[in-house]
């Protein structure tokens, strides 16, 4: 028997047809649909929604960080241009030296309180001779009833009396001077309270305005840079006797600060009303002091007898004018003659132009105001010669021609004007400096320093109006006219 294998049947291929799968249709999340939209002007349409979301989030973002940088870059600019840029701008200059609005507004501090202590303490010093008055007025008061009681009793005394009758009537006579006596002394109290209130305070008030404190403030500080460069130029006993002491800076110091003290809150308020420090105000003491000391030595300067020149000028209103004197005086004309019909100076036309003798400086104080120095400087050259003619001079707003007629190397100076010479020595001092060749001061930024904002606010912008007769009127700013206060 043949073996046979068993096979195993063979697979046959499944001859029905597959079984058809039903279709899933595959969609994104809804925030990744595309939804055609534009996101910005016509833009983004292409964009799913979640694209748009991320963008949107980002531009928040940077806008918001944008919008931080604006304010801090504002803050910084601002604390930059208040504290550096403003405080830094120039408000003049003298030979190259620029002046700060920041000195500027420390003097400005320093001016206004100034005035205002010299207002009260003229105030305290009235009240003061007020009172002393009264007391004499109850001396005198009290005197005139002891008269009274006296001649009473010089009444009642019966005949014969004779001994006592002379002694009460010595008494009464004793008493009639103490009256006498005391009555001048009160007359001259009230006479010196009336000037102090009708003249000093009224007068001191008139300075205390932002023109009068703006500009004197501006002075003060260029007059300084040239009293310092001029000063730098000199020997060490020159110097020693200008530069401040710090002893006598600190008692000037000291000095203000006790004036302060009892005015408007105290020097703490000031310090604090008008955003200054304690060392700002001692800075600009050590300018007083230096001012100060400047005036003594040049005060020093003048003394009798002196150099002196004699002279005689001409003063015309414009440039052609002083060209055509000019022009007469180089073909012969008599200088007295062409100064008396030409001249517009009236106290010396008739007078030929006959200055008389003068000294260095007298000139800018008897003829030109304090503000001119241009004359006094060719006058005083040291090469100049007798008979010499200047040429036209421009000075203190007007055209001028001088002659110099006599010159002596020892000259007595008259007593009352040595004291005026001496009085104004630093005056005549800086229009003489100011006018020198080469000196270069710029004009002051008037609209800088007029600003209220860099001036102390309690100032008034203008000076209180004057009393009338009757005593009513305005005093300080803020205050009660009728308080007293």
């Amino acid at each position: 028997m043949n073996s046979q294998t068993a096979r195993r049947p063979e697979k046959t291929k499944n001859t029905r047809p597959a079984r058809s799968r039903k279709y899933a249709k595959q969609t994104a999340h809804v925030e990744a649909r595309r939804d055609r939209t534009p996101l910005i002007f016509g833009w983004g349409g292409h964009l799913s929604r979640t694209e748009k979301t991320r963008l949107q989030r980002r531009a928040i973002w940077v806008l918001a960080a944008l919008i931080a940088l604006t304010i801090v870059g504002t803050v910084v600019f601002s604390w930059v241009n208040i504290n550096v840029i403003i405080p830094n701008h120039t408000i003049t200059s003298v030979n190259g030296e620029n002046i700060p609005l920041a000195n500027f507004r420390k003097m400005a501090a320093l001016q206004a309180q100034m005035r205002l202590n010299s207002i009260n303490n003229l105030t305290k010093q009235s009240d003061s001779l007020t009172k002393q008055s009264s007391q004499l007025q109850k001396t005198i008061d009290s005197t005139n009833k002891q008269i009274d009681d006296l001649n009473k009793q010089i009444k009642a005394l019966p005949a014969g009396q004779k001994d006592q009758h002379d002694a009460l009537t010595k008494q009464v006579t004793d008493a009639q001077a103490k009256v006498k006596d005391t009555q001048t002394k009160k007359d001259t109290l009230d006479a010196q309270s009336n000037d102090i209130l009708q003249n000093q305070i009224p007068n001191a008030k008139q300075l205390y305005t932002q023109s009068q404190v703006a500009n004197d403030s501006s002075d003060w500080l260029q007059q300084d840079a040239m009293i310092r460069q001029w000063e730098a130029n000199q020997g060490a006993n020159v110097r020693t006797q200008i530069d401040p002491a710090p002893n006598t800076i600190t008692q000037s110091f000291n000095a203000f600060k006790a004036d302060t003290a009892s005015s408007n809150g105290g020097y703490s308020q000031f310090l604090s009303s008008d955003n200054v420090s304690d060392q700002d105000i001692h800075d600009m003491i050590t300018i007083k002091v230096r001012r100060d000391n400047m005036q003594k030595y040049l005060a020093g300067q003048y003394t009798t007898p002196a150099y002196q020149v004699q002279a005689r000028g001409m003063t015309l209103d414009t440039q052609a004018d002083a060209q055509k004197a000019l022009d007469r005086l180089h073909k012969g004309d008599d200088f007295a003659k062409v100064a008396k019909d030409m001249s517009k100076d009236v106290n010396t036309n008739t007078k030929g132009g006959d200055f008389g003798w003068l000294v260095n400086g007298q000139y800018s104080l008897d003829y030109a105001q304090k503000v001119g120095g241009v004359v006094d400087n060719w006058l005083f050259a040291s090469q100049r010669k007798v008979n010499e003619l200047s040429p036209i001079i421009s000075d203190a707003g007007a055209f001028h021609i001088v002659q110099i007629t006599g010159i002596q190397q020892s000259r007595a100076v008259d007593s009352a004007k040595l004291q005026s010479l001496k009085g104004s020595a630093l005056d005549l001092w800086l229009v003489k400096q100011k006018a020198l060749l080469g000196s270069k001061i710029t004009a002051t930024d008037i609209d800088t320093i007029l600003d209220a904002s860099n001036l102390p606010s309690s100032v008034p912008v203008s000076p209180p109006a004057q009393q009338n007769q009757n005593g009513s009127g305005t005093g300080l700013p803020g205050q009660d006219p009728t308080s007293g206060q």
